[in-house]
């Protein structure tokens, strides 16, 4: 069965704007400060951690977020800019080239792909 595979590639500041937008709608606590940083684990889950550049070493500057809701953001960032995406396919994120990517694979079904007559 053949697998069709496509991918998104998400800048730092796409990400940075993705985990911002999911912590507010999802009532994780965030710093009042401004991104100094961030640090995407490319070599393992994809899990994202911020960096904030806080004026009170008594506040917290840093935010973590795991791999599964950095997809969660990813996802609604594409959806709040109306970037399509594929309902039906498994979605994952891997590293590419140092970036973030999701990555859709969606199977097709059995005779939906039209055979060609000889001619």
């Amino acid at each position: 069965m053949p697998i069709e595979r496509r991918r998104i590639i998400f800048s730092h500041d796409e990400v940075v704007n993705a985990v911002l937008g999911h912590c507010r709608l999802s009532g994780i606590a965030l710093p009042d400060a401004e991104v100094e940083g961030v640090d995407i684990a490319m070599d393992g889950d994809c899990s994202v951690q911020l960096t904030f550049a806080v004026e009170s070493p008594e506040q917290a500057d840093q935010v973590c977020i795991d791999a599964e809701a950095v997809l969660n953001a990813v996802i609604g960032f594409c959806r709040m800019r109306s970037i399509p995406l594929p309902r039906a396919a498994a979605k994952r994120l891997e590293p590419m080239d140092g970036e973030l990517s999701m990555v859709f694979d969606m199977r097709r079904k059995r005779g939906s792909v039209r055979k060609s007559l000889a001619a």
